[in-house]
């Protein structure tokens, strides 16, 4: 009875992880070519970001129009020689007035300008917005593809161990085995289920995250389709790091933003000091018999005379604001070559961690398992030490799949401090 338990165990560990698949017909499987198209297509968060290039389009048309003429009309309300009311006729008196303010200095010139500098501004927003979010996206979506498949493995060696107890224990019952033993089945399945629950908390985090960027409805099974085993090997061999930093300073668009940033101010400063400029206005008065002559008709010409008020704290405050970008952009390129830097290295150590890895790793770990079961039926090793084995077994492939992970997410790092998909997988 002993043996044939012996035998039943070892079936049920040898049988292979089977990965966790939903069941749900409403499954949703997405590539992640696909997910990223999603992104684009529906994000409320880019959709909504989007709508502030609109915004700033629309004050290049409010800063291009030109001011409207002013008419007033005014009229006696009581004339005290007559005695009439709001008097009309030949011998009451009414006043006419057209008049228009004409900007001076460019002022018109220099708004649209400052206007359509800050659609440019909207739009590197946007864009760098756009390169943020994919990399939330691209990261949760190697998360959940690497974690399930340790999730796979925990899922496994709970059922394994589960069905091991409860034979265990019918055993325990007859005295074919020692008290011991059942213990130390029941600590591995607290243990691996404490584990197990850290890592489905990991994927469910993720899942939400990807489902809140892609529009998935929160009851919708998630899954990520995509084969890492088909990414070319060190996609770093033909990458420099003056290469990357190049491409970053063409590409990085909140350092076009900051840039743009310096353009925007000094066209402010250009704006502030023709704001100095008082503008003019012109009118045509008509004044029907309330002037030194009847039907009178005349010319106003008026302008503020600039003793005092000549924009002088706005034009200081625009000085200002234009050495303060011009600091923020030396900063911003300052931390993009040391982010450069950083990601590159960290990719390399990274690759080079994972290419020391040997690609018949599985294979021969399952040989491995093979000769412990040979081992076993020989009864070189107990079935404790039979499942301590299969325990590094687990940290093995567990430390794998995370290596994997942090793999992919080096490299998409350096994506997104490029600011362009530089490296295909």
């Amino acid at each position: 009875m002993k043996f044939k338990l012996i035998l039943c165990c070892i079936a049920i560990l040898l049988a292979g992880p089977a990965r966790l698949r939903a069941q749900q017909e409403d499954t949703l499987k997405l590539s992640l070519t696909a997910a990223e198209q999603r992104f684009l297509d529906s994000n409320f968060t880019l959709l909504a970001s989007k709508y502030n290039i609109d915004i700033a389009k629309a004050e290049v048309i409010t800063a291009g129009l030109y001011t409207n003429p002013e008419l007033s009309y005014e009229n006696i309300l009581y004339n005290p020689e007559n005695r009439k009311i709001y008097d009309v006729g030949y011998n009451g008196n009414n006043q006419v007035e057209l008049s228009k303010v004409f900007r001076l200095a460019g002022k018109r010139n220099k708004s649209i300008r400052l206007a359509e500098s800050g659609v440019k501004l909207s739009e590197y927003d946007f864009f760098d917005l756009i390169r943020t979010l994919n990399f939330e996206l691209r990261d949760n979506f190697f998360r959940i593809y690497f974690y399930r498949h340790s999730f796979d493995l925990y899922e496994f060696q709970l059922n394994s161990l589960k069905q091991i107890l409860g034979a265990f224990r019918e055993q325990l019952n007859k005295g074919n085995i020692a008290s011991k033993d059942v213990l130390r089945v029941q600590s591995l399945i607290i243990n691996l289920s404490a584990e197990q629950t850290n890592l489905l908390n990991e994927i469910n985090e993720a899942t939400t995250e990807i489902k809140t960027l892609l529009r998935i409805d929160a009851s919708t099974p998630f899954l990520p389709e995509w084969d890492h085993n088909e990414v070319r090997a060190n996609p770093l061999a033909n990458v420099t790091y003056m290469e990357l930093l190049d491409s970053a300073r063409v590409n990085r668009y909140d350092l076009k933003q900051a840039k743009e940033q310096i353009q925007y101010q000094q066209l402010n400063l250009q704006l502030q000091k023709a704001m100095a400029v008082p503008d003019l206005t012109v009118a045509a008065t008509y004044d029907k018999q309330g002037n030194f002559t009847r039907n009178y008709n005349g010319l106003l010409l008026s302008m503020p005379l600039p003793f005092f008020n000549r924009n002088q704290g706005n034009i200081k405050q625009a000085k200002s604001q234009v050495e303060q970008t011009r600091v923020l952009y030396r900063q911003t390129e300052d931390q993009l070559n040391q982010q450069v830097k950083q990601q590159y290295e960290l990719a390399l150590n990274t690759e080079k961690l994972y290419d020391g890895i040997d690609t018949a790793f599985d294979s021969n770990y399952n040989k491995l398992i093979g000769e412990v079961r040979s081992n076993f039926l020989r009864r070189n090793i107990t079935i404790l030490e039979f499942i301590d084995f299969y325990d590094s077994y687990k940290e093995t492939i567990t430390q794998l799949n995370e290596i994997r992970y942090r793999r992919f997410l080096a490299l998409e790092a350096i994506n997104y401090t490029v600011g362009k998909n530089i490296i295909q997988f």
